[in-house]
């Protein structure tokens, strides 16, 4: 299962990423050509929001998030195994404590409130939406790396 969210997340992560390039060029043809497109800015930062929560999920999922090896690797075998495990517990803690929660209630507000993007004419709950998804990608992830083995999974090569 986590197989497939790495893959989906790498697709979703290329369509976004392709779709803001295709508005950058947008934004640059407007500022040239004086397009009148004003909603090309806002969907470049909507989509940039996404790419960012989308691809820090698939970068814990593949264990190429930033992290401090160094120092893990001076450790003996069990106390390695156990810095994983925490790792991986304080992850999943603030995924579900600040992500999840956190973000639903910002959600949640904006959607309460009425807020909209006013060149997409959308609610700006879905601008915020990224954050409670990524939440539950990388709490699911967390606990999928809880139950792996650190050898194997825990190398940036991998």
């Amino acid at each position: 299962m986590l197989k497939l969210t790495i893959k989906t997340l790498k697709l979703a992560s290329a369509i976004s990423l392709a779709l803001l390039l295709l508005v950058v060029i947008l934004i640059i043809a407007d500022n040239k050509l004086d397009l009148k497109a004003v909603w090309a800015n806002e969907l470049a930062r909507f989509l940039l929001v996404w790419i960012i929560m989308l691809g820090g999920t698939l970068a814990y999922a593949e264990h190429s998030h930033l992290g401090l090896d160094i120092l893990v690797d001076q450790f003996d075998e069990p106390t390695k195994r156990a810095s994983y495990m925490i790792s991986h517990i304080l992850v999943l803690l603030f995924a579900l404590s600040v992500m999840v929660y956190g973000g639903y209630l910002l959600v949640q507000g904006r959607v309460d409130m009425g807020q909209t993007m006013p060149a997409l004419k959308i609610s700006r709950g879905w601008f915020y939406a990224s954050l409670p998804l990524a939440g539950v990608l990388i709490s699911f992830t967390a606990i999928a790396h809880l139950f792996s083995r650190p050898e194997s999974s825990n190398s940036p090569n991998n």
